[in-house]
C-alpha cells in the first residue's frame, strides 16, 4: 500500500471515529430524503423550478440532474440540483431555523458540482471554458416565522467591506417560504409540491399530540383520501415513514447542536471578558448568564 492509499485509510478512520462520539455513522453512500425522492427525477425538478421562476421549460428541455452523491455521513441532504439551460440550479429545502451561513454552504456546494462538471484539464487550458451560471434557492419549510422571500448575500458574512476593501466575491441565495398558506403561487403552479406541503403541515399537527411514527401514518391516510401524493404515498408508505423519521431526528440533532455551539461561544466571551479585566458583575450583565454561572465558568469560587 503506498503512502497516498495509507494517508487516505487514515483519513476515512480519522472521520468515521469523530462522527462516531457525534453519533452519526460514517457512510459515503447518499441517503435520499422525501424531498430529494419527491423532487429528484427530471420532471418533477423542472415543474418545480418552473413554479418558482416563473419560467414555462417543456418536457422537451434537456435538463442533466447533478445533485452530489458523495455525502460524508449517513444523514438526509435535502437538495436537488441540475443544469438547464447554460445554468446550474441548486435548490435546497431547510427544515431548522434559518441559517444565515447559506451563501457560505452554497459556495461550498457550487465549488464541488463544478468540480464534477467539468475535467481536471479544464483548468489549465489556455482556451477558454464556459461554465454553467449559478442559481441558489432555498426553500423554507420550517417553524419560525418568515416572510414569503428573503435574500441571503454571501458580502453579509465578510468580516469588513468599503472602499478600501470592495466585495470580490458575491453568492446571492433566494430563500422562499413553503409553508402551508404561503407563497400560494408556487404552490398552485406546482401540484407535488402543494401536496407535499400539505402533508408536512398534517405531520407538524398531529406530532403535538401522538407519537411521530403515528402522526405520520395519519398524515399518509388522509393525503392518500384527500388525493395530496395518493398514489406516491400508497407505493412508498414504509419509506416515507423510514425517511421522515431520519430527516427529523437529523432536525433535533442539528437544534441540540446550535445550541452547544451558542453556549460554547458564549462561555468563551465570558472568559475573555474576564482576561480583559471585566468585573463579575459586568460580564452577568453583558452575558445574561447568572453568577453562579459565570463564576463556574470561570472556576471561581
Amino acid at each position: 500500500m503506498n503512502s497516498k492509499n495509507i494517508a487516505k485509510k487514515t483519513a476515512k478512520k480519522s472521520v468515521a471515529k469523530k462522527a462516531a462520539k457525534k453519533g452519526v455513522k460514517a457512510k459515503v453512500k447518499h441517503k435520499d430524503t422525501l424531498f430529494r425522492d419527491l423532487f429528484g427525477a427530471k420532471n418533477a425538478a423542472l415543474e418545480l423550478y418552473n413554479a418558482i421562476s416563473g419560467t414555462k421549460y417543456g418536457p422537451e428541455t434537456d435538463i442533466k440532474m447533478v445533485t452530489l452523491e458523495d455525502v460524508l455521513y449517513n444523514v438526509p441532504i435535502n437538495d436537488v440540483s441540475f443544469t438547464i439551460d447554460n445554468k446550474l440550479v441548486i435548490l435546497v429545502e431547510h427544515q431548522s431555523t434559518i441559517n444565515e451561513n447559506m451563501p457560505l454552504r452554497m459556495l461550498l456546494y457550487v465549488a464541488r458540482s463544478y468540480e464534477q462538471l467539468t475535467k481536471d484539464t479544464d483548468k489549465y487550458c489556455r482556451d477558454r471554458k464556459e461554465i454553467p451560471r449559478p442559481e441558489f434557492i432555498v426553500l423554507y419549510n420550517g417553524e419560525e416565522d418568515m416572510p414569503e422571500m428573503k435574500i441571503l448575500k454571501l458580502s453579509d458574512l465578510f468580516a469588513e467591506y468599503d472602499m478600501e476593501y470592495p466585495i470580490n466575491l458575491e453568492l446571492i441565495v433566494r430563500v422562499y417560504n413553503i409553508n402551508k398558506g404561503r407563497n400560494k403561487k408556487i404552490a398552485r403552479r406546482c401540484a407535488t409540491l402543494n401536496a407535499y406541503e400539505v402533508f408536512t403541515a398534517k405531520v407538524r399537527e398531529y406530532i403535538k399530540t401522538m407519537k411521530f411514527g403515528l402522526a405520520v401514518d395519519r398524515a399518509t391516510e388522509e393525503c392518500i383520501k384527500e388525493g395530496f401524493l395518493a398514489d406516491y404515498l400508497s407505493k412508498h408508505r414504509k419509506a416515507v415513514r423510514n425517511m421522515l423519521t431520519a430527516e427529523w431526528k437529523l432536525e433535533d440533532a442539528v437544534k441540540v447542536w446550535t445550541e452547544e455551539g451558542r453556549l460554547r461561544g458564549q462561555r468563551d466571551f465570558i472568559k475573555n471578558m474576564y482576561k480583559g479585566g471585566f468585573a463579575v458583575a459586568e460580564i452577568v450583565r453583558a452575558s445574561g448568564f447568572p453568577e453562579k454561572d459565570v463564576k463556574k465558568i470561570l472556576g471561581l469560587k
